[in-house]
Parts: C-alpha cells; structure tokens; sequence
C-alpha cells in the first residue's frame, strides 16, 4: 500500500494541466510551487489536506483538498478569469490515473475566488483561486 496519495496525484495533475490551450494561455508556466519572477500569467497549484474519509469500512479512503491559483498582471483580470475557466473545464468532473490509488467518483469543484490587487513576490497581481477535492482509495 503507498504511503501517501499524494505524490501519484501531482503526476496525474501535472499531465491533465499540460493541455496545449491551457498552456498556450498560461505562457509563464503551470508549477507546483510559486516561481520567482515576474512571467506572468502563470498558474500555482496546491495539493493539501489529505483526510481520511473511510468511515467504519475496511480499506482506505482519502478526501484530497486541491486548490488552482492563476496570476496575472495588475490590469488584466479577465485573462486570469479566463485561465481559471479552463484549468476548471479540464479538472471538474475529471477522471484521474492515480498510480497505486482508484479514483472514488470524479474531481468535485467547490468554488471559485477572486483577490484583486493581491501581491506576489513584490509585484501587484489579480490571482483567481479555485478549489477542488478528489477522493481516492486503495
């Protein structure tokens, strides 16, 4: 049994997101962690909680917290709305190859937010923040 979900689950995010007009949109990049830079726009996701969700069964079930962020340049929050819009047509309703893991159901999208005027790495961005959960057992 693998120890954890979670890194089967960034190989199988990182292949869906490698889709060819979301990364012809996103031309600073997909990454799994914030890049130093200003190549904007670019795309961040994070995987995190990894709750167990079993129940009083046998066997193992995690509930998997995903969260997609898009940031874009201060001025152009539409095309970071427009890039969230994809990465949200590719992941809700997913189907995902999980090494070592089946997937319980399919990618559930929860909501989506919108920070104006945020501030990454000393530059003025708009970032919108999707959330997602995945559930996958062994």
């Amino acid at each position: 049994m693998p120890y954890s979900a979670l890194g089967p689950l960034s190989i199988a995010l990182t292949a869906i997101l490698q889709d060819t007009t979301l990364q012809a949109a996103t031309t600073g990049g997909w990454w799994e962690d914030i890049p130093q830079g200003d190549a904007f726009p670019y795309g961040w996701y994070e995987i995190g909680r990894d709750r167990s969700v079993r129940g009083f069964g046998t066997g193992e079930m995690s509930e998997i917290e995903l969260r997609t962020h898009v940031f874009s340049a201060i001025g152009t929050m539409s095309e970071a709305q427009e890039i969230d819009r994809l990465v949200r047509s590719l992941l809700k309703d997913a189907s995902l190859t999980v090494t070592g893991y089946r997937q319980a159901g399919q990618v559930f999208y929860d909501e989506t937010v919108m920070l104006r005027d945020a501030e990454l790495n000393g530059v003025k961005v708009h970032e919108v923040v999707s959330f997602f959960r995945i559930y996958l057992e062994v």
